[in-house]
């Protein structure tokens, strides 16, 4: 019976410490366990099963940052894309079009007048 439950997480500094256990442990010619979860065969298998787990998680935490900045280069390509089409649309339909406001723009003529105010008008 192992003394950490399944939910329990085992810290890094922890697992570091218990890798050096494991070396020390592979010059013990004369080691042999009563109980065979404790065999030099179960240790050897879950220092490969760790081993094997650790590549992959590095392998996929790789892979999926990889991903991530493909995703963000393509939202920045599509972005620029359609801000090219904006302007693209503004020139060829003019700023006042329908065709600009289908774009999600505001027309050139709904756009607010902007109102200056005199400095030192203040009352």
């Amino acid at each position: 019976m192992n003394n950490v439950s399944e939910t329990t997480r085992v810290n890094p500094k922890q697992i570091l410490k218990d890798i050096e256990s494991y070396h020390a442990f592979g010059t013990m010619t004369d080691y042999k366990a009563n109980n065979p979860a404790n065999s030099r065969e179960a240790a050897e298998s879950a220092y490969r099963v760790l081993r094997d787990a650790e590549q992959h998680a590095v392998a996929t935490h790789t892979a999926a940052a990889a991903a991530a900045d493909a995703l963000i280069a393509a939202r920045r390509d599509f972005h620029d894309v359609i801000l090219g089409v904006k302007n693209e649309a503004r020139a060829l339909y003019g700023p006042s079009s329908d065709q600009v406001a289908a774009l999600g723009l505001k027309k050139k003529s709904e756009q607010s007048k902007r109102t200056r105010v005199k400095k030192g008008a203040e009352g």
